[in-house]
């Protein structure tokens, strides 16, 4: 079979980390390495990809178009399917991805064919093999219609082959995370075993946690061209075990490689040796997710842990040189005096890159707010990107709650200081990330005059 897999790009509307990040679409690389001998697989990244979908259709000729996204692409999912029926009737569609998996119900189109509900990187090989009429539809995937029934899916099974690069070699160079430029991907464990109330994350693998094994990580990363690497899981520090693990093949491979990680205050707060150790054998920068500084938002989001962890993590990483993209939950209950104290906060503790995320109910999560304080529609998927305020604030009006955010990003993001301390990165990384960040507060600032015209 001739197989086209798609990323769509997300569009105007979404406030999108896009503007400061664009990674590999590593999940269609796991797709276009489970498909057969015979098989031929196309992958288009219209992220960065001009090449309007009619022209690749007409060249590529596919037996099958795949498309996967997140919530933000639902829309543009439905749109690629449609055009591609359009361009070629018998052709067949097949969308997944983690939104999918969670809400299929979003993706019920008469021009979606199958959706992938359930262990993408098994069914696909075995979905394949049903279009070539040598076996019956795979458990885990839906037809037009179809409603999931939880007893009849498959149990998770997290086995994934090696991801296919080559697929995505024309868009390598172009592929960077803020400083990291170049940068590959590898997810060396799936899901979370906390259970923070807001985080859409434990939703995709049923609340489990598996660790991949340690010789399959590390045979994977020895394949990898890159040497910034971002690790994708949803939290790297699990465990001081796990970490002590990787850390020790890590010196033994002596791969040279600079890491991106995400992981949890606490964890770093705790470890200030093993994070020392990290940071020898390529740690570079790590995600937190702080979420807040204000005791009961902590509590709130069931988080487990502590305004003095946060800040001691911060420290620990500061004092070892190890970058910080903290990410931060703006509560719809938020005064002027609490956006002033994290104000204060990233200036004490010399934070320097801040992702204000207004807090999201995603579909799915089992966050629940009452229907006349949501602002965004079900239906609204370009704007689910935990970047609009969805949830309506408690003390000011909308135009002021967007306000306050786009000031304490001009604080935090603009200070003297921390514009000098960019001067350390290469200057083309650098114009990407003052062009980026312009262009997201381009886009608040949109935000604000809709609010103010419609208030």
């Amino acid at each position: 079979m001739k197989i086209l897999l798609v990323r769509p790009a997300p569009t105007d509307e979404t406030i999108g980390l896009q503007h400061v990040m664009i990674v590999e679409p590593l999940e269609l690389e796991v797709l276009g390495a489970t498909v057969g001998p015979d098989d031929t697989v196309e992958i288009v990244d219209y992220i960065l990809d001009q090449t309007p979908l009619e022209r690749v259709l007409r060249r590529a000729r596919p037996d099958l178009v795949g498309v996967t996204g997140y919530i933000t692409n639902v829309p543009a999912m439905i749109e690629l399917c449609r055009r591609a029926k359009a361009h070629d009737a018998r052709l067949k569609t097949v969308v997944g991805g983690v939104h999918c998996e969670v809400c299929p119900e979003h993706l019920d189109h008469p021009a979606i064919d199958f959706r992938v509900v359930r262990n993408a990187a098994v069914v696909f090989p075995s979905l394949l093999d049903h279009l070539k009429g040598k076996g019956p539809l795979p458990p885990g995937v839906l037809q037009p219609g179809d409603v999931v029934v939880p007893e009849e899916l498959p149990p998770f099974d997290f086995h994934v082959p090696l991801p296919d690069r080559r697929l995505t070699r024309r868009y390598r160079d172009q592929y960077f995370y803020i400083f990291h430029d170049k940068v590959a991907l590898i997810k060396t464990a799936f899901g979370c075993p906390f259970q923070c109330t807001f985080c859409f994350c434990r939703a995709i693998t049923g609340h489990r946690y598996h660790a991949r094994p340690l010789d399959e990580v590390m045979r994977e990363l020895r394949q990898i061209e890159a040497r910034e690497i971002y690790i994708v899981d949803d939290d790297f520090f699990i465990s001081r075990e796990r970490a002590r693990a990787i850390l020790d093949a890590l010196r033994q491979e002596r791969l040279g490689k600079r890491y991106l990680v995400y992981g949890r205050a606490d964890f770093i707060a705790d470890n200030p040796d093993l994070m020392a150790e990290l940071k020898e054998v390529g740690l570079r920068t790590v995600i937190i997710g702080f979420e807040s500084f204000r005791p009961r938002d902590l509590d709130g989001f069931n988080k487990r842990t502590e305004v003095a962890q946060n800040e001691r993590a911060m420290r620990v990483c500061n004092s070892l040189g190890i970058d910080v993209y903290a990410t931060i939950v703006v509560s719809p209950d938020w005064t002027k005096d609490d956006f002033a104290l994290h104000a204060d906060k990233f200036r004490e503790l010399r934070m320097n890159y801040v992702n204000l995320q207004p807090l999201t109910p995603l579909p799915g999560v089992g966050l629940e707010v009452p229907a006349k304080d949501l602002l965004l529609a079900p239906g609204d998927f370009e704007r689910w990107d935990l970047a609009h305020v969805s949830v309506r604030p408690q003390h000011m009006s909308v135009a002021e709650f967007y306000e306050q955010i786009i000031r304490l990003y001009m604080k935090t993001l603009y200070r003297p200081s921390h514009l000098v301390g960019y001067l350390k990165y290469r200057p083309g990384l650098l114009r990407k990330m003052i062009a980026g960040t312009w262009q997201v507060r381009a886009q608040y600032l949109r935000k604000w005059r809709e609010a103010k015209r419609f208030r």
